[in-house]
Formats: C-alpha cells, structure tokens, sequence
C-alpha cells in the first residue's frame, strides 16, 4: 500500500520500567526531538510506565500509544507479542502480567546462581541496584556481564552466556501466544507479532509458518518494519500481511544506550514506518 503522508511512528520501544535506560517522560521527549508522530510504549510485560508517558505526550503534543511487549512460548520457542491501544488498568491483564513478573524473578534468581557457580562474579545484590519496581530482564544480566568485563556489549553477553546452552540459561515459565491474544484483546487492544525473524534463527521458514499459525489463531497482525530486517525478511513479512490481509506494525525496539548505535525511529539508519499503519489499526478497533 502506498501512501503520501510522510509522518512517521516508532511502534516498539523501552523505558526504564523495564529494560530500557530512558524513563517513560524522557522516552516521550526523545520521540517528540526526532520528528516522530507517534510513539507507542511497549515495555516487557508491563504496563507501569504508561501513565507518565501519556500525561507527558499529552504536555508536549505528540500522540502516545498505550502499548506492551507479552513474552510467550510455543514449541520451545521464545515469542513475543506486542499489544497497542491497550486499556493497562483491564484486571484480567494485570493478573497475568504479575503471574509473569514473580515468574520472571525467580528465573532471574536461578540464573545469577548459575552464573556464580559457573566463576562469574556476579550477584542478587548487583541485580537489586537496578530497581525493585522494574521488570529485571536477561538485558539487566547482561549489563552486569558487560560491567565484569565477560561480554563487550549487551547483546553478546545474552547471546553467550544466557541462551540455550549459556552458563547462565534458565527457561523461564511463559504462556502460550493464545494467552496474550486474549489478554491483550479482553484490554481492548490489537496484537501483533513481535520481530518473528527471531522466533527461530536458524529455521527462517519456520519462523514464518509460526507466525501465520499465530496469525490464524487471532493475532490481529505483525511486525513488517523492524530494526534488524534485511530486504528478505522486509518482503517476508509484507508477503504475509498480504496473504491474511492483516494489519501492519513495526518500530525500532528501542532500548536507550542498552543498545549501541540504534535509534529510536531510524533504528540503525533505514528504518521507517509509517503513520498510515496507526490509521489502519485504529479503523480495526
């Protein structure tokens, strides 16, 4: 679809509520210096950072979606979803999401032990500084890491150490990708795939016949403009909006400097969605 409006959105980006370095105030800030429209708040099984981030949209007059990253499993493989236009005060969202938080804490405990058994430096109380009301993430571990001197960056830290067959691996307990559709629908919301070129790394086409599973069990759409795509995984993705005639998301998955060299719309240069995606989602609720 082809469009001559020039706005542009970043529907997939983290604040300090999670594993994000920005707060949701600065977040909003940030979006409002790059020129973007819209900025949608879509933090790791969390729904605390929305609040400020609206009233602070609402102050300095850019539109902020009410957004969230749902972690879940299918055929042992990590999935996330991203619910937008969520309502984050729904009951019946915020039992799961603290099911999952408690969850999250435990798998975190288990890690950092394993780590320490295995000769890394490394302890609960290092954890502990990075808030007590944050969802701690692998990213937290992984700074940590990154401090200690066992990883250059954050992403090789998680990819080395706490990954399948890492030091420091623990599966977490998810829900199935059902689970968050309904969650995030019983919120008011609309669900998409998250960045399903990371559903299995080493099996693309794999990746995609989840997705259109997922798809077909009611997810409203997927991530068709992200960070990390070369034109393959581009046309891919745009292949399956078009074969199920579902909506389109995208974003630059931003974290702050836990990320080095991406940017909040831009992602790492070439990265670009467009405002007419929000239009179509918005003619779907």
């Amino acid at each position: 679809m082809q469009s001559r409006d020039m706005r542009l959105v970043d529907l997939h980006a983290h604040t300090d509520c999670s594993d994000g370095t920005l707060s949701p105030a600065e977040l909003i800030h940030l979006a409002k210096q790059k020129g973007l429209s819209a900025i949608a708040v879509t933090d790791h099984d969390t729904t605390r950072g929305l609040t400020a981030a609206m009233a602070e949209g609402a102050r300095i007059g850019i539109e902020v979606i009410p957004g969230i990253e749902f972690s879940t499993s299918l055929e042992e493989k990590e999935i996330h979803m991203i619910g937008l236009f969520l309502r984050p005060e729904c009951p019946k969202l915020q039992e799961s999401l603290e099911e999952m938080r408690r969850d999250r804490l435990e798998r975190n405990r288990k890690s950092v032990r394993k780590l320490q058994e295995a000769g890394f430096l490394i302890s609960e109380v290092d954890l502990g500084r990075f808030g007590g009301e944050a969802i701690l993430t692998r990213g937290h571990i992984g700074k940590l890491l990154v401090e200690r001197g066992y990883a250059p960056d954050v992403k090789t830290a998680i990819r080395t150490y706490l990954t399948r067959g890492g030091a420091g691996y623990v599966k977490r307990k998810t829900p199935p990708p059902a689970e968050a559709i309904k969650r995030i629908h019983e919120a008011g919301g609309l669900v998409f795939v998250a960045h399903p070129h990371q559903i299995s790394r080493k099996d693309p086409e794999e990746s995609l016949r989840i997705c259109r599973d997922i798809i077909k069990a009611g997810a409203d759409g997927l991530e068709t403009r992200y960070c990390e795509y070369d034109d393959w995984w581009r046309e891919r993705t745009e292949a399956i909006a078009e074969e199920f005639g579902c909506l389109r998301s995208g974003g630059s998955d931003f974290h702050g400097s836990l990320k080095q060299g991406l940017e909040l719309g831009s992602g790492y240069g070439d990265l670009a969605v467009p405002y007419w995606f929000l239009e179509k989602m918005r003619g779907a609720l």
